[in-house]
């Protein structure tokens, strides 16, 4: 005679691991169907397809378009800014070159290029979706760069006196040039060497930012 079965172990974290791989692969979609076709093009029924997953599925964590819209931005952040990070001890013109992918190679480069269109253009065509970009773009990456030159102010490495204007001057001079093109309008001369001008640009930035004797 046997024993009473023992009972079925239960699962927890393996769920959690579920919904996240799930959510991504829907990020995934949503991402390639925006860059193909546009956000306005692009319907919650089409992304359901691309990610292989039912339309109720989609819902479950996204209850709109535009919620799915506020993820994909939020998830190629790190694309455009690559913080948080730990550049302590680099110089800060060569953290600067790292934070904002300078050395980034072709293909990555003309996808991010490509994802900053398509953010851009979405919001032109649906002002409802810029509160969306700014909130989960740029003013995350704004409050983690203005972090990070607190903290490089705090350890000595550079004399800033406003962290939240500093930051936002830099995302300028790194940024400014492509949000506010037109699609369709040329490229701006030296486009190709825009590592090497962004390097020019950060070392000027960073001597401007070196404490002075004493100050550190």
């Amino acid at each position: 005679m046997t024993g009473p079965a023992s009972p079925r172990p239960r699962r927890g974290r393996p769920k959690v691991a579920d919904d996240q791989e799930q959510q991504r692969l829907i990020v995934e979609a949503a991402t390639a169907l925006f860059l193909a076709k546009g956000y306005g093009k692009t319907s919650m029924t089409g992304i359901a397809s691309e990610a292989r997953m039912s339309l109720s599925t989609i819902y479950r964590f996204f209850p709109g378009k535009a919620d799915l819209f506020a993820a994909v931005v939020a998830s190629h952040r790190e694309t455009m800014l690559a913080l948080p990070g730990d550049y302590d001890g680099l110089p800060l013109d060569e953290a600067l070159a790292r934070i904002f992918h300078v050395n980034l190679d072709a293909g990555a480069n003309r996808k991010r290029e490509a994802l900053m269109t398509m953010f851009l253009n979405a919001t032109r065509q649906f002002p409802e979706l810029m509160p969306i970009l700014h909130t989960h773009g740029p003013e995350q990456s704004h409050q983690l760069l203005a972090g990070w030159l607190q903290r490089q102010h705090d350890l000595g490495f550079a004399k800033v006196d406003d962290a939240g204007t500093a930051a936002m001057m830099i995302m300028d001079t790194a940024f400014g040039a492509v949000a506010h093109k037109a699609p369709d309008a040329p490229h701006w001369p030296g486009r190709q060497d825009r590592a090497l001008y962004l390097r020019r640009c950060f070392r000027m930035l960073a001597r401007g930012l070196a404490p002075r004797e004493g100050e550190k």
